[in-house]
């Protein structure tokens, strides 16, 4: 039988900001601990919560570092305070005590407060796992997009200068891109780096010590609750359905166009999060939800006919494809970054090329088709169950214990594919 093990999340953000990794991290921990294991999560202090507490098992630590407390003015909102991409001094203290404390056989990073991670595992032994769920080790932007607007040919020095003050102005997006580009050599402290898809493993690896395995695991993701109450704000069943930040990148305005010039007919529910970028008007007929609780999200799903995500970056993973798929909605999705190996064309949904307006109407008129959207939806309930978060449980589960083994890691770029890596 396993020995127990004690594991440290440590993510940029936690509960009570709601997001992709947030979601993923909580979940992965709450299973872990359900499976006789103890786990804590270290996490950026956010206004009004405690500093110290304990949910469904889950410790979480809550600690303000430098960077929170001398430069508030950074951040486009107060409260979700990112750690910058360089060791916080603040944060480095507060974890090496949280760390003395816990004592973890495991700290399981990710998010740019690895880059404090890496800063005391030089004087403490920690067997180290960074998961990349992003770009964010390659690109200061996170994105691969070259001003906003198009593909990076690779990031590099000059481009990114050039490119990230688009995002943060001159002096913080200069500061931001010296200081990720600066810190590199601290890579090769991690001992295992993992990516949440083969897009991404591929893309960071220009950023990593050359010949590093990256093995590559999908984050976890929940099935549909039992049928609960349906939200009185949802139209009526089998509406079009998307779900995500309310900005360009994700293709929204793409989408409303396509919406508003009456290329299909199916009701459009529109659920996210507002950014700087967020439309201020919308088409008329179609339903705008902000701020949507994750339970309201998934019920939202249960009673979608379509789901849509029209992304125009190159989407490290796509979670809410995989939301979707198991509710049992095809989905209908650019084919761009990992939304390929996610979606399966023909089977349960259907591919279009990015910004091709006539592609995404077709696409929507051609699951009008009540036997194949059926259909379709069947399949994708079996496609999605590989991203459980059971079954992702278990593949990092697996992981760990590697680790601790001393067996030399594997996967993208070594000799042969790791356990969970997703080809």
């Amino acid at each position: 039988m396993r020995r127990t093990l004690r594991i440290l999340q440590v993510t940029d953000l936690f509960e009570p900001f709601i997001g992709g990794v947030e979601q993923h991290v909580k979940t992965l921990s709450r299973r872990l601990v359900r499976r006789g294991h103890e786990v804590m999560v270290a996490t950026a202090q956010l206004p009004g919560t405690p500093a110290d507490e304990t949910v469904d098992g889950v410790r979480i630590r809550r600690i303000a570092g430098w960077s929170s407390r001398a430069l508030p003015g950074w951040y486009e909102t107060a409260q979700a305070p990112f750690h910058p991409p360089v060791p916080d001094p603040g944060v480095v203290a507060a974890l090496k005590r949280v760390v003395d404390d816990f004592r973890p056989d495991v700290v399981h990073a990710q998010g740019w407060i690895s880059y404090s991670c890496l800063a005391i595992a030089k004087r403490r032994p920690l067997r180290l796992v960074i998961t990349l769920h992003d770009h964010s080790f390659a690109c200061v932007r996170k994105t691969l997009m070259h001003h906003g607007l198009e593909a990076c040919p690779g990031p590099r020095l000059g481009l990114c200068l050039r490119c990230a003050p688009g995002q943060y102005g001159i002096l913080k997006g200069t500061a931001l891109t010296m200081g990720l580009r600066s810190v590199r050599p601290l890579h090769d402290r991690a001992e295992s780096w993992v990516a949440i898809s083969q897009f991404v493993a591929d893309s960071s690896r220009s950023a990593l010590p050359r010949g590093r395995a990256i093995s590559v695991i999908p984050p976890t993701s929940e099935p549909p609750p039992p049928s609960g109450h349906r939200p009185a704000w949802l139209p009526a069943d089998g509406y079009a359905l998307f779900v995500g930040a309310l900005g360009p990148h994700k293709g929204l305005n793409w989408l409303l166009d396509a919406y508003a010039s009456g290329g299909f007919k199916r009701p459009l529910l529109v659920i996210g999060t507002t950014r700087h970028d967020t439309p201020r008007t919308w088409p008329t007929g179609m339903t705008v939800r902000t701020d949507v609780p994750h339970q309201e999200v998934l019920e939202a799903w249960r009673h979608a006919g379509i789901g849509l995500v029209p992304s125009l970056w190159p989407e490290p993973f796509g979670l809410v494809a995989v939301e979707a798929m198991r509710a049992g909605v095809p989905v209908v999705a650019s084919r761009v970054g990992a939304l390929p190996g996610i979606v399966a064309d023909g089977i349960t949904g259907i591919l279009v090329t990015p910004a091709s307006t006539t592609e995404l109407q077709a696409a929507i008129r051609r699951l009008d088709e009540p036997g194949l959207r059926r259909a379709m939806g069947a399949a994708a309930v079996t496609h999605a169950e590989q991203f459980s978060a059971e079954n992702v449980t278990s593949l990092y589960e697996e992981h760990y214990f590697r680790l601790l083994s001393g067996q030399p890691e594997v996967g993208s770029g070594s000799p042969r594919p790791a356990a969970g890596s997703q080809r």
